[in-house]
Parts: C-alpha cells; sequence; structure tokens
C-alpha cells in the first residue's frame, strides 16, 4: 500500500522538473512538446501506481476477508463451471476422456477446516490453505511456489488404466501456474503437464515435447484431466485434447506418485480432484447388458447434462446405431447430500435429460429410453466418504 501513497509525491517531482525545464525556454513550440511530454509521464506514473496497488494486495492478501478467496484468487460465483456452454454435437470428437470407475481419492476439501492444510494430502514444499468461495472449498497457495500430493492408499505404481481430473482457477496466469508430475520409483519424471506457458498447455516425457495452443481464455476457471492406458496418457483442457503421447518415456520404470505444483504470485486454486481406475470402454460394457458410468456430468444441483458428457454418450449412441433393436432403461442415482426427496426427483429429471440428450442431439429415437430415478436409495457404497459420495453419483444404462 505504500506505492500508492509513494506516487503523487512522484507526479508531483516530474511536473516540477518539466515546469523549470519549460519556463527556462522562450520557445514556444518546445513548451507544447514539453508539456504534452508531462501529461504523458503523468499518466504513466497514475498507471504504474494502480498496477503497483493491484500487485501488492494480489501478494500480499491485503482486504480480504477471513476464510475467503478474495479478490486475488476468487473464483467469480458467475463463472460457468468448465464444459458448461455449448451443446454435445458441438464437441470435438478429439475429447474422448471418460472417467476411471473405481474412485480411488475424491477431495472437494468440505472435510477439512478453513486456514488449515487438507488432511488427504501431503506437503512438499510452499504454503497452502483451504478457503471457501462461492460456496465451494478450493485449496489455495499462499505463497508463490508450492508442491503437494495425494495421500494415495499403499501400492506398489498407479494402476494400469488410471484417470486423474481437477478443477484449477488463477485471476493469472502469470507462467507455469500448475503442473502435474508423474514420478517413479527412483523419483525421475516420468511426465509432466504445463498449464500453462503463454498460451499453451505444455507436455513433457523424456525426449517427448508438444507444445499446444489453447482455444479459450487462460485466467479463470478450467477443468484439467490425464487419461493413462498403461504407457499412453492423454491431457484435457476443459472439453480440448491437449496432448496425445502413445508412449511415454519408461525408462524410469511405472509412474508411482503424481505431484501438483502450483507456482504463480496470483494465488491459484484447485478443488473436485478425482483419481480413479479404470476404465472400460462404454460400449464393450453396454454389450454385457449394463453401463455404470461416472461420465455424465451436470450442474450442481441441475438437471442439464455438460457438454463434457460427450465421449460417453456418443459411445451410447454409437452402440444404439450398430444395435437397432435394442432398448434402454437410463436411470439417475445421487449421494445422500440433501433431502431423500429433493435427491429421487434430481435422479429422476437427470436420467429424463439423458435421454433427451441423446434424442436431440445424437438423433437416437426417444421410444429406445425408459428412464427412472433412484435417488440415493442404492448406493455402490457408503456415502461417508467423498470417495464413496463421488461413486455414488452415477448414471446406469441397462438393457431392456
Amino acid at each position: 500500500m505504500h506505492r500508492r501513497r509513494r506516487a503523487p509525491r512522484l507526479r508531483t517531482l516530474i511536473a516540477f522538473t518539466l515546469i523549470l525545464l519549460a519556463t527556462s525556454t522562450a520557445h514556444a513550440g518546445l513548451g507544447d512538446s514539453i508539456k504534452k511530454k508531462f501529461e504523458k509521464e503523468a499518466k504513466k506514473v497514475d498507471d504504474a501506481a494502480a498496477k503497483a496497488t493491484g500487485e501488492t494486495e494480489a501478494v500480499t492478501g491485503e482486504a480480504q476477508p477471513e476464510g475467503e478467496a478474495g479478490a486475488a484468487g476468487e473464483a467469480p460465483a458467475s463463472s460457468a463451471p468448465p464444459g458448461q456452454g455449448g451443446s454435445i454435437s458441438s464437441v470435438s470428437t478429439k475429447f474422448d476422456y471418460v472417467p476411471g470407475d473405481k474412485v480411488i481419492l475424491f477431495d472437494d476439501f468440505t472435510q477439512d477446516e478453513l486456514g488449515e492444510f487438507p488432511a488427504q494430502w501431503r506437503l512438499t514444499g510452499g504454503t497452502f490453505e483451504v478457503v471457501e468461495s462461492s460456496g465451494e472449498r478450493w485449496l489455495r497457495l499462499t505463497s508463490v511456489d508450492g508442491r503437494v500430493g495425494m495421500k494415495l492408499p499403499e501400492m506398489a505404481s498407479l494402476p494400469e488404466f488410471w484417470t486423474l481430473e481437477l478443477d484449477f482457477y488463477s485471476s493469472g496466469p502469470t507462467g507455469q501456474d500448475l503442473t502435474v508430475t508423474g514420478y517413479s520409483k527412483n523419483e525421475n519424471r516420468v511426465f509432466e503437464c504445463v498449464f500453462a506457458q503463454g498460451n499453451d498447455m505444455v507436455f513433457r516425457s523424456g525426449s517427448i515435447f508438444s507444445s499446444t495452443p489453447f482455444e479459450g481464455a487462460i485466467a479463470g476457471r478450467h477443468h484439467v484431466m490425464l487419461m493413462a492406458r498403461g504407457t499412453a496418457i492423454k491431457a484435457y483442457l476443459d472439453t480440448q485434447r491437449m496432448a496425445n503421447v502413445p508412449e511415454m518415456w519408461g525408462d524410469h520404470g511405472p509412474i508411482v506418485d503424481l505431484e501438483f505444483r502450483l507456482w504463480s504470485s496470483a494465488k491459484p486454486m484447485i478443488t473436485n480432484v478425482r483419481f480413479a481406475e479404470g476404465c472400460r470402454p462404454p460400449k464393450d460394457m453396454l454389450a454385457e447388458g449394463k453401463l455404470v458410468t461416472h461420465g455424465i456430468h451436470f450442474q450442481t444441483g441441475s438437471d442439464v447434462v455438460l457438454p463434457d458428457s460427450a465421449p460417453v454418450l456418443r459411445q451410447v449412441a454409437a452402440y444404439m446405431e450398430a444395435n437397432p433393436t435394442v432398448k434402454l432403461q437410463i436411470s439417475g442415482h445421487t449421494d445422500n447430500v440433501g433431502t431423500p426427496a429433493s435427491n429421487l426427483d434430481l435422479s429422476k429429471r437427470r436420467a429424463a435429460s439423458v435421454a433427451k440428450a441423446l434424442n436431440e442431439q445424437l438423433k437416437i429415437a426417444a421410444d429406445r429410453f425408459a428412464t427412472d430415478g433412484k435417488g440415493d436409495t442404492d448406493p455402490m457404497t457408503t456415502n461417508a466418504k467423498p470417495e464413496g459420495r463421488a461413486m455414488n453419483r452415477r448414471v446406469e444404462f441397462a438393457k431392456l
């Protein structure tokens, strides 16, 4: 805040110097030139003072309410969740992300105290805290650089098939705001995915390097996804595929750990971190009679199907086109957050919305679907933990 008080004195000094120069000459043209120069320099000083004040507040966190993300890191309430805009049919077919169906870790930080470090994470460096913004909990970087990792169950390596996704927010970015790195047992880097360098997402694995321009605005809220299939890995940002690597650098052995680096003075934040094992292609599961999917997404508390549900819905549509006599029962399921009556109503509306999307956007006849909702009455696992609630929020397809 001291920069704001010094700026007027600096402007006065510039003005005084320029006035002396102006009065020391009788040349009117020179005086006009100096006057214009003074006005130009004064504007530069004003702009620099405003910028300095903003930077000071962003770095120090001054004037931010306790427990809130504040102006430097708050995701505006009006900002739409990633993948909300557009339609299913407008999403590129290159966006083929399907989340794993066995949730190993899910964290929206609702189990943690505000201002504290989250229980399901380990700290490698820097300073982090749990904050709340627009009714959501986030893990926010409060230092300029920090590293954290998930506390995963004991395992020799990550599953052969795994997916990772999270929501990320930065008012910057100012450089490498978010980096996800996979390490081998000997702590050697197997891959590194950086959001963002300039306007690009950068991926590295050994000698493999890619830098892919992002089609949208970098600053704001985004959904980051990784999908690994053995030694192959793909990276996505919102509904754009940013990297497609058929074989990661394997000289160091399999990946045993994932690390998240947040590096910015803009106090970037993450939430809704979901790490899961799997999954099998939906069309294969439908061939066996039943598909349970966590890849159909809705806005919180809403029955609107989000465009990032496109990969699963397209595979369902392709299966039905290849099998024209098949009819499907679509059932919606929720966790136990909220009242049983509201959950039941929401699950029924969501199932109906899925059928509508398949009919209107993917051209599958409406009479080939029946819909129902079970609310929270048929959980796959316990609702006592975030991982369980994440698995219980699902859509099921079954042959009729």
